[in-house]
């Protein structure tokens, strides 16, 4: 089947976005959803620092997935069930705002990830409608919590058994889910201990069970909350000291803005035909295509 990307695209955010529609971007690329305003400037690194700093909410997700239309049929957009592998809880998400006006290319190496040749790219847009947890090290706890307490019966050995049990203090801290909660400002005192439990999780020496249903943790994510853009080294080679160090966000931003992506967040693995206003595209030429500009309006 062929579709005609600007009828479709255009038809299908003014007729059927409520129901979700699957958006091919083939030859002529990818028309925007409205007519782009002439004063939309897609977002820089700087601005979406300053999010990351306040935990600004983020209106629009988006879930990216690279495939090989040869190899992997099966990540085709119009075969994905799931945000993620059926297997997870928590799948990895970005901020759609981040990312719109970047190719998809671009988009996914601003989420860590890279592109081979040849490859698509399937990217699911959504309106925020669940709890989301920003990926920082905080975020990341309280998702390990959540996976260990409803399967527990799979797990077996848990995460925060023995010397990474939580005190009363850090559980009872970790209960709280909003927004400001998750600044890192707000848990300064917090943060080195949380990280450092991040740290065990993410680096080994062998995988802990929980991890099985959590989005996969590569060498690009950060445990202030952030994937960053070919990072020059694998973090878990670094001293604990090291990986954790945060004297302020003045300092951060001096270091890691240069490689800075954008914002990670954890939600649910979501059933892709249950989500409301979700919008299917897939990119098959990531390289020139854009992610497009949806408006104010588009949930």
């Amino acid at each position: 089947m062929k579709f005609h990307p600007k009828r479709l695209l255009r038809g299908a955010l003014f007729a059927s976005l409520a129901a979700g529609v699957i958006l091919a971007a083939v030859a002529v690329g990818l028309a925007p959803p409205r007519s782009t305003p002439s004063s939309f400037e897609r977002m820089n690194a700087a601005q979406a620092w300053a999010d990351l700093e306040s935990n600004a909410p983020a209106g629009h997700l988006i879930r990216m997935v690279a495939y090989d239309p040869q190899t992997e049929p099966w990540l085709a957009i119009d075969r994905l069930e799931r945000l993620g592998p059926p297997d997870q809880l928590y799948s990895f998400v970005a901020s759609y705002e981040e990312m719109a006006g970047y190719t998809a290319k671009q988009a996914l190496e601003k989420n860590g990830l890279s592109l081979r040749e040849g490859q698509h790219v399937s990217a699911v847009i959504f309106p925020r409608r669940t709890e989301l947890y920003p990926a920082n090290a905080r975020g990341l706890l309280q998702i390990i919590r959540t996976v260990e307490r409803e399967k527990e019966a799979a797990i077996g050995v848990r995460f925060f058994d023995g010397a990474n049990a939580l005190t009363a203090a850090e559980a009872e801290e970790l209960q709280a889910t909003g927004s400001a909660s998750y600044r890192v400002s707000d848990f300064r005192d917090l943060y080195p201990r949380y990280c450092e439990l991040a740290r065990r999780f993410n680096c080994g020496p062998a995988p802990y069970p929980a991890s099985r249903f959590i989005g996969s943790l590569y060498h690009d994510w950060h445990p202030l909350g952030f994937s960053q853009i070919e990072p020059a080294r694998d973090p878990c080679t670094l001293p604990a000291a090291h990986y954790c160090a945060f004297v302020d966000w003045s300092t951060a931003r001096a270091e890691f803005l240069p490689k800075f992506g954008s914002r990670a967040f954890f939600t649910r693995n979501l059933e892709i035909a249950r989500i409301p206003g979700r919008i299917l595209i897939d990119f098959d030429r990531p390289d020139r295509q854009i992610i497009p500009y949806m408006g104010a309006t588009a949930d």
